[in-house]
């Protein structure tokens, strides 16, 4: 089988020269542009579309991006395959992108995030050409970044982008047979359960295995350290349908139609969100493990988001 991995890290090294001709002009762009593929603006972009712009959109979104979830921490903890500077130590990345490249490589969460969210939106919206080609522009500035900033090989982002429009086009199926039967709804979050626990049971016992010939001194990745990084992915799946079906089944809330209220309810969701992410971590770092405080936080995020602050919007709008 003919082997890639050569091609590209040349192209890799060929972006980080450009990067020294360039004195890094370009270094904080990039570092900047690869943000749309982290937690923190996408989440704010499907609160607001989830809250006050379209409801069924905004959960199609967000079941789009807890499957993405599990599907990239399946593949990442399967392949276990490191990043570029440890395959070839010719590759400097950007040095401030490497406290959030600490895992393995294949394939980039980043690139599947932006997959997730702008790209679902895209899908939504198609039909408005302005939105469809910003979306997919901003999916394609991201997975350039990881190449560019050095933290990603081409087939780290193309395997995510190939996953997402899988994804996406998958998740268009299973909302569909979701609302065209009865108790679908439960019948998929009981599976999602299932499936959570069997991926945590694959991911302890891969990490044993691997953990009997771990060498602390020669092993750049610990295996433990691996298995206990992605515990906030998972959390933050289950608050996605966690929250989901409580919604479905006992708020059931509409997007109100006022635009005063809306405004002010969506402003006041936003900033509550603000502080959960803000402040939620630090509190609970004083009680638990940091595994564990994070992967609640990562819980309570979209939790919040689909169940607790719907409750909010509809004792507002019955007023």
């Amino acid at each position: 089988m003919f082997n890639t991995m050569p091609i590209q890290i040349e192209y890799l090294l060929m972006l980080q020269n450009f990067r020294e001709l360039t004195n890094g002009v370009f270094d904080n762009f990039f570092l900047s542009v690869t943000w749309f593929g982290e937690a923190l603006i996408p989440v704010f972009v499907m609160a607001v579309i989830y809250w006050g712009i379209n409801k069924k959109a905004g959960t199609f979104i967000f079941f789009t991006f807890g499957l993405t979830l599990y599907t990239n921490v399946f593949l990442k903890m399967t392949a276990c395959i490191k990043r570029p500077w440890y395959i070839d130590s010719r590759i400097a990345p950007i040095d401030s992108a490497l406290p959030a490249a600490d895992g393995y490589s294949f394939p980039s969460g980043h690139t599947a995030g932006a997959m997730a969210v702008w790209g679902s939106i895209a899908y939504k919206w198609w039909n408005n050409r302005i939105i469809r080609y910003l979306m997919i522009t901003i999916v394609l500035l991201v997975a350039f970044s990881r190449n560019y900033i050095g933290v990603h090989t081409p087939q780290d982002v193309l395997v995510s982008i190939i996953a997402g429009i899988a994804l996406i086009f998958a998740t268009e199926k299973l909302t569909d047979w979701i609302d065209k039967g009865q108790n679908r709804d439960l019948i998929f979050y009981l599976t999602m359960i299932v499936l959570t626990i069997i991926l945590y049971l694959y991911l302890h016992i891969k990490c044993n295995i691997q953990m009997q010939s771990f060498n602390p001194l020669a092993d750049c990745i610990n295996p433990v350290e691996m298995k206990h990084g992605v515990y906030y992915k998972i959390g933050f799946m289950l608050g996605i349908f966690t929250g989901w079906i409580l919604e479905r089944r006992l708020v059931n809330f509409s997007i109100i139609n006022n635009l005063k209220k809306k405004i002010i309810l969506i402003s006041a969701g936003l900033i509550f969100l603000y502080t959960i992410c803000a402040f939620c971590t630090k509190i609970l770092l004083l009680i638990f493990p940091d595994r564990f405080a994070y992967s609640i936080t990562a819980f309570l995020i979209p939790f919040y988001i689909i169940f607790l602050y719907p409750v909010v919007i509809k004792i507002f709008a019955s007023r």
